[in-house]
């Protein structure tokens, strides 16, 4: 019977591997350091050129501010006569306004002259007005009978008061006067126009 081979046993051509597989470089097509390497370098590429475009837009802004600085230097001189000049118009305006506040009547005459005749009754007569700073004093006669002349002077008073132009301008519209006098036939009246303090 045949001997069985001992599987311990050298064969004829044998050799100690001396082989190091940790150190060996990959033999696959693409290596895994490659593609580790390649995608950190892109990311530092990516970091570089943002910080690069940061560098341009800085180095952009700060021209532009030592442009903008430059021009206010230069037209330094000009803000301030504006300046100046603004702060002497504030003050000639103030003038004026206070001028103006002195001067200006509280209404114009002829207007309220217009606005007396539109509401007066046929029969009466305006023949004084006085104006002064705290009213105005309106005197004249109506020819008709003492209770006829009183109803027309009443109805003439109401109408001034209900004066969309009037009365705004008046704190009380009265009648302080009334004179019969010797014939009887005129009755002579006074209206008192009080103005509102610091009307228009």
């Amino acid at each position: 019977m045949k001997r069985s081979r001992d599987p311990l046993a050298l064969s004829p051509h044998w050799h100690v591997d001396l082989r190091l597989e940790a150190e060996l470089p990959e033999d696959t097509i693409i290596g895994t350091r490659f593609i580790v390497n390649a995608v950190f370098g892109g990311v530092a590429l990516g970091a570089l050129l943002f910080v690069g475009w940061l560098g341009l837009i800085t180095a952009s802004l700060s021209r532009e501010i030592h442009d903008w600085e430059k021009r206010i230097s230069e037209n330094r001189a000009e803000v301030a006569d504006l300046d100046r000049l603004q702060r002497e118009y504030s003050v000639e305006a103030a003038k004026i306004d206070q001028a103006h506040a002195l001067v200006r009547p509280q209404f114009f005459a002829a207007e309220f002259l217009s606005n007396l005749g539109r509401s007066r009754p046929d029969q009466m007569t305006i023949d004084q007005i006085d104006w002064n700073d705290t009213g105005i004093v309106v005197r004249g006669s109506l020819k008709e009978r003492s209770d006829r002349a009183t109803l027309l002077l009443g109805g003439y008073v109401e109408q001034l008061r209900r004066d969309p132009k009037i009365s705004p301008l008046c704190r009380e519209i009265v009648v302080t006067d009334l004179d019969r006098g010797s014939t009887g036939d005129t009755l002579r009246f006074e209206i008192n126009l009080r103005l509102k303090p610091g009307g228009p």
